[in-house]
């Protein structure tokens, strides 16, 4: 069952930690995009030819798969709930899940950037949110025990 805080319902809560909801709402998104959409790396349009060499599919083919698209969902999920109903470890957690997939992001698009030659700036905004969430993290909410 949902507890709440003294300080109120799932609002107050949403309002007072709103960086954690909306990296819970992006996390969703971005999962529910990837599902519906799998593969999409794999279109030309996306990918213009010629083929990304195999070692490049290896590094970065994860970012339009289920299973990813699933683990964004999961994190997004679990980051609403625990900012929703005042549950700081579950928010905590998510964000901490979350970080692997942002960092992987990063790290699979700055290869396809440096050395596939193909313009993206995937690589920067996923250092960047990165960045935002460790920032988020370990900032901490020193008013909850």
């Amino acid at each position: 069952m949902p507890r709440f805080s003294k300080d109120g319902g799932p609002l107050k809560q949403i309002s007072r930690h709103w960086n954690h909801f909306f990296f819970g709402v992006a996390s969703l998104l971005g999962g529910i995009y990837v599902w519906l959409h799998q593969g999409y790396l794999d279109d030309p349009r996306v990918t213009p030819p010629p083929p990304p060499p195999h070692l490049e599919q290896v590094i970065f083919g994860f970012a339009d798969d289920w299973w990813f698209a699933l683990w964004l969902i999961a994190c997004g999920l679990v980051i609403l709930y625990g900012t929703a109903f005042y549950h700081r470890k579950l928010r905590d957690w998510g964000m901490v899940a979350l970080s692997p997939a942002f960092g992987a992001i990063a790290v699979a698009f700055s290869v396809r950037g440096f050395f596939d030659m193909r313009f993206n700036l995937t690589w920067i905004f996923a250092l960047l949110t990165l960045a935002l969430l460790f920032s988020t993290l370990m900032r901490g909410d020193h008013s909850e025990r």
